[in-house]
């Protein structure tokens, strides 16, 4: 059926139509059923969205299109376009094959993928892609397929340079804010750094999160490329960029489902690298009781990596690091941006751990690409933060995404968490002091989250301070309180 287009005056976060009743009778639609939209002319654009049935928002001659699906169509108001039911996706049927035991081809990979950007499959459906990638894992040929597929669907940058460089963090971690620093370091020293972030999936909070208390994250590959010619880096969220657009999709679900496979975890890291255009990439495994993964596990997570990294002949180098306990003082986007500002300016004092564990990144990033010889990295990284200049180029990153270096405000209700009693602190869960911080607000209330005031073997008095809570309302307040209470996050004995 042929209908025209009218814009809707709002956005839903993903492309949905309205149908008046009438137009749907006709075409046999039931409301929350999936509709193809289909432009007319010699090369038609295509998308699949779901539909929502009105009696007066649209007439019968009309289809009412959010933002997003006038953004990824480019539409213009009365255009014509041919509406029919959506047929359902081949790739449904080859995840319920995965689902029970079978393994994916290179071919319906990437028809899983290509149905998944052009909103063909539901957010059910990819969240069943995603379970069964949890459920029975991944090979290393359906790891590399995958990641084709996302690149393949993606746009791509060309950066010019010898030292295109790029990190990369698993997660897990409370606090572990290394990216501004080391990329602020490396910058200062010539490589260029071209940060694209995803957002916090099951964290406090990602570098995207940390960096918009700044600055602007959102650019288009335009600017980026503008961005990085003028000062050498940018930390960025890839979301707006159309690079790896599947990733993005399969985040937002993921974070409702509070699962991240390790297969899509790879193939999210190494996408992003390649179609960034990454020539050297350096890969932080932390690894412990409570983090995302064991050192047995690590290990098993590097030789996947450097088994990746050969296949797409980049040069890559994997870390094993301490994720025994959270890492910095600050658990939420203001905190860890204060614990980063405070280790920047030399004129302050930042958390140990978290300085020093920069600059062994910093340090392994160097010693990769040939700026300094074998052990000798962390001497050059420490230098450039010593002089102050790795701050100044921060300064330079942070304005060329459109923000100002300033002091943060944090959560206006806070509560302090004091020891009962005289102890040591044996354990601090990383899962726990995660979801300790979300209940208080984290990521999306950038001024809440939590203080650690102690640290793995840290000796404490009866009335000592162990965290302070840091929250927005005084409803999420309460619910971090209890959270604690319940379930003790901090073993101390």
């Amino acid at each position: 059926m042929e209908l025209k287009v009218k814009f809707l005056k709002w956005s839903a976060g993903i492309p949905v139509a309205m149908l008046n009743k009438k137009s749907a009778e006709k075409l046999g639609i039931n409301s929350n059923d999936r509709v193809l939209i289909k432009t007319i002319g010699k090369k038609p654009k295509s998308l699949s969205t779901v539909i929502g049935l009105v009696e007066k928002i649209v007439n019968k001659e009309q289809i009412g299109l959010s933002s997003e699906v006038r953004k990824t169509m480019n539409l213009r108001p009365g255009q014509k376009v041919d509406v029919n039911l959506a047929p359902n996706p081949k790739s449904l049927e080859y995840i319920k094959a995965k689902l029970i035991g079978n393994v994916f081809s290179e071919e319906q990979i990437f028809q899983i993928i290509k149905d998944l950007v052009s909103n063909s499959l539901s957010e059910a459906e990819v969240s069943l892609f995603i379970s069964a990638m949890h459920r029975q894992g991944m090979t290393l040929k359906e790891t590399i397929f995958l990641i084709n597929a996302m690149v393949k669907v993606g746009e791509k940058m060309t950066i010019r340079g010898k030292y295109v460089v790029d990190k990369h963090s698993i997660g897990g971690i409370p606090g572990n804010r290394t990216t501004p620093i080391v990329v602020s370091i490396c910058a200062t020293a010539g490589l260029k750094m071209p940060k694209n972030s995803s957002r916090a999936i099951t964290s406090a909070a990602g570098t995207a999160d940390v960096i918009e208390t700044l600055a602007k994250v959102e650019f288009s590959k335009k600017q980026l490329q503008s961005i990085i010619k003028k000062v050498g880096a940018f930390l960025v969220w890839e979301g707006p960029i159309g690079i790896v657009p599947a990733d993005s999709k399969i985040i937002k679900i993921e974070k409702r489902l509070k699962i991240d496979p390790k297969a899509q975890m790879i193939a999210s890291i190494m996408s992003k690298k390649i179609a960034a255009g990454a020539k050297y990439i350096l890969i932080d495994i932390p690894c412990g009781k409570t983090a995302k993964t064991t050192r047995q596990g690590a290990l098993s997570l590097k030789k996947k990596f450097e088994q990746i990294g050969r296949h797409f002949k980049k040069k890559i180098k994997v870390v094993l690091t301490d994720g025994s306990q959270p890492i910095g003082n600050g658990v939420g986007p203001v905190l860890e941006m204060r614990d980063v500002l405070d280790i920047l300016d030399q004129n302050k004092k930042g958390p140990k751990d978290l300085e020093d564990k920069s600059i062994f990144l910093a340090g392994e990033i160097f010693e990769m690409v040939g700026k300094a010889k074998k052990g000798k990295g962390i001497e050059l990284a420490r230098e450039i933060l010593s002089s102050g200049k790795a701050f100044e180029k921060f300064k330079q990153i942070i304005k060329a995404q459109q923000g100002e270096v300033k002091e943060l405000d944090l959560g206006k209700y806070k509560e302090d968490i004091l020891a009962q009693k005289n102890g040591k602190v044996l354990e601090i869960s990383n899962t726990k002091i995660n979801s300790l911080a979300r209940a208080a607000g984290c990521p999306v209330d950038k001024s809440s989250g939590v203080y650690l005031h102690c640290k793995l073997g840290t000796r404490l008095k009866k009335g000592d301070k162990i965290l302070t809570i840091y929250a927005e309302t005084k409803s999420r307040l309460n619910q971090a309180i209890k959270f604690y209470k319940d379930e003790k996050p901090i073993l101390i004995r």
